[in-house]
């Protein structure tokens, strides 16, 4: 019964919130680039059969902490979670859709962030179709160049399986430094993964 009552009383705090931010008139942060909008998730099929998409191809997740879909349900769960994040004071991630078009091509942002110490937790993932053009670089750069200036993060972070060169090299790039290899940091998909922490302070960020 006290279990019950707790999962009670957080969802009530969970709704509050989210009607606290709306009725401020608090609008979600959308970003543009170049080639990129960074825009609010839709809560529709369209987004929903994009994410799904982009989650059913095996290469996509070979390091992601999620199981490859099989269902548009899974997909219509995340799209839920991701929209929720911003509205509940939690987090903040972008849908990526080119400019010209409003179809998502994959997303970037911070599953997690930690307003008392200032530090954001980085996450993002692309459609294969659009690997090796740099389009990642650039909606990332974006969102921490948000990051940074409005919430204001003083520390970035970002968690990347050793194996997965091609994300190691996008944060290098972007002006991150390699914390080591914590072993057994992860688990999901039945087993623990070892996961490399690389870290970004707000004064080595250059826009």
């Amino acid at each position: 019964m006290q279990v019950g009552k707790s999962f009670f009383l957080r969802y009530l705090c969970q709704q509050h919130l989210e009607s606290f931010v709306k009725a401020l008139a608090i609008s979600f942060p959308q970003l543009e680039t170049t080639r990129l909008i960074l825009r609010e998730y839709h809560l529709d099929e369209t987004d929903q059969m994009a994410l799904f998409r982009i989650f059913s191809d095996s290469r996509v997740t070979r390091y992601y902490n999620l199981k490859t879909f099989t269902e548009p349900a899974e997909a219509l769960n995340l799209l839920h979670k991701r929209y929720d994040r911003f509205w509940q004071g939690r987090g903040v991630r972008w849908a990526i859709v080119p400019k010209g078009h409003d179809e998502l091509i994959g997303s970037c942002g911070f599953n997690a962030i930690n307003y008392k110490t200032k530090v954001g937790e980085l996450g993002y993932e692309l459609a294969r179709p659009y690997w090796q053009r740099g389009i990642m670089t650039e909606a990332v750069t974006a969102a921490i160049g948000y990051g940074v200036a409005h919430l204001p993060l003083q520390r970035i972070e970002a968690w990347v399986m050793p194996e997965n060169h091609a994300s190691a090299n996008l944060l290098l790039k972007l002006g991150f430094q390699s914390e080591g290899i914590l072993e057994k940091k992860g688990y999901w998909d039945g087993r623990f993964h070892d996961l490399e922490l690389f870290s970004l302070l707000a004064e080595q960020w250059r826009d």
